[in-house]
């Protein structure tokens, strides 16, 4: 239908509605933001008395309300009074699903000048993140440093868990007696549900320290303490903690797009690094090229989104691109699309089945000790030397000869069979 009213809509009318769109956004903003759905929570109220509880000019807060009425947002009753629809309802706080934090957070003035700093131009022609343009530092960053907006922005995050989660569920099976683990899971809602769904499963929430403590509170609240914990600390660092090797399944639901390239396989990467060998990463992100056009549409505005509000290079990407980044993390399997009733989709990969034991593995190249003429060379093979030991009758053709390839920091063993040197080459 919308496309359809498009495209019998005037050039110049379509113009108009695409240039005053964000004062839409300044309408459901201003009603969220000032409290005026909250006063009307447990009756409907005039505009005068809406607005004797919040303490606002009466005559500017019933023009603000009549335009809330055009756009669905209130419904007028009898005796001049208003009263919120289903819409409104949505935007108070502590109800299911509630959208309250999403609208202050990403119509905020913070958040709306990283917008106007990328409209304005600078932060095209300089190729940087706009909200750096806009406020001289990286967004985690400034939101890490007001406990407030930090937590605003994690209850934006949690705001979409119901209907995010419930697409995840009809459309991915997570091992049920195994271990989930979400990464970058913010206060753990999302952990919370599939949890609640598998009641054989156990699950660790990781994000930052401020984060993960609300998570805890959560799985309490939950009376999910028995089966859920969460854990502090910096996905980009140098080691992701011990505890994760248990994971099954890593879920990364809208982390990579917050990253460039070189950041998101560093995150993969640590993933890989602790990971036990068959764990799946199912990453749920806005997908680039799954859906049909309305979709693809808010895709490409979120994309817009990441531009101006994350580093640069953060972005939406296609499961080619996924797969892209897969690969230069390690993660060699192929990746698999799981498409969602949702505008969300689910991009599956596994880490490698199996990789080489430690103590089969060669001394890296910079801890190679002399060889019996006292030159420096490649060091023997373990792992050659315990295929020699085994019975002919479970041994190819003469000796194996094996190279090393690095993957993710670590070396890998490539063995050709029946002799075929060539077979042995890394790729």
């Amino acid at each position: 239908f919308r496309a359809a009213a498009e495209a019998t809509t005037l050039p110049k009318v379509r113009v108009i509605d695409l240039a005053t769109a964000y004062w839409h956004s300044q309408v459901i903003y201003g009603l969220t933001k000032n409290g005026l759905f909250e006063a009307l929570r447990a009756e409907p109220l005039t505009c005068s008395a809406a607005a004797a509880v919040v303490a606002l000019n009466a005559p500017f807060v019933c023009r603000l309300m009549a335009a809330g009425a055009s756009l669905g947002l209130l419904e007028g009753v009898e005796s001049g009074k208003w009263s919120l629809t289903p819409v409104s309802e949505l935007l108070l706080e502590g109800v299911e699903g509630s959208q309250k934090d999403f609208v202050e957070m990403i119509v905020a003035p913070y958040n709306t000048q990283s917008w106007a700093a990328l409209g304005g131009g600078e932060a095209l022609r300089e190729g940087r993140s706009a909200f750096e343009v806009a406020h001289g530092e990286r967004f985690w960053d400034y939101v890490t440093a007001r406990p407030a907006l930090e937590k605003q922005f994690d209850g934006a995050m949690t705001s979409f868990t119901t209907a995010a989660a419930a697409s995840i569920l009809s459309s991915y099976a997570f091992p049920p007696n195994g271990t989930i683990c979400d990464v970058g899971g913010s206060e753990g809602g999302t952990l919370r549900m599939l949890l609640q769904h598998y009641p054989d499963a156990a699950g660790i929430v990781f994000d930052r320290p401020t984060v993960a403590a609300r998570a805890a509170a959560t799985f309490g609240a939950a009376h999910l303490g028995a089966r859920a914990r969460s854990l502090g600390g910096d996905f980009l660092g140098e080691a992701l903690p011990s505890e994760l090797s248990r994971c099954n399944v890593f879920v990364l639901k809208h982390i990579l797009h917050d990253w460039d390239d070189a950041s998101s396989v560093k995150i993969l990467q640590n993933i890989a690094a602790v990971g036990k060998r068959g764990a799946k990463v199912a990453v749920v992100e806005h997908v680039l090229g799954v859906s049909g056009a309305g979709m693809e549409r808010a895709k490409r505005m979120m994309d817009l989104n990441m531009l101006a509000s994350c580093p640069a290079g953060a972005k939406e990407r296609t499961v080619a691109e996924y797969e892209a980044l897969f690969r230069l993390a390690g993660i060699t399997g192929k990746a698999k699309l799981h498409p969602m009733r949702d505008i969300l989709s689910l991009v599956e990969v596994a880490l490698p089945e199996a990789s080489v034991p430690r103590r089969f593995r060669a001394q890296s190249r910079s801890d190679a000790s002399a060889d019996a003429s006292g030159r420096e060379g490649t060091p023997p093979c373990r792992f050659c030397a315990v295929f020699k030991k085994l019975p002919r009758r479970f041994r190819a053709r003469g000796d194996p000869p094996c190279r090393f390839q690095e993957a993710s920091g670590r070396e890998e063993i490539l063995l050709a069979v029946h002799g075929n040197r060539d077979a042995a080459q890394p790729p």
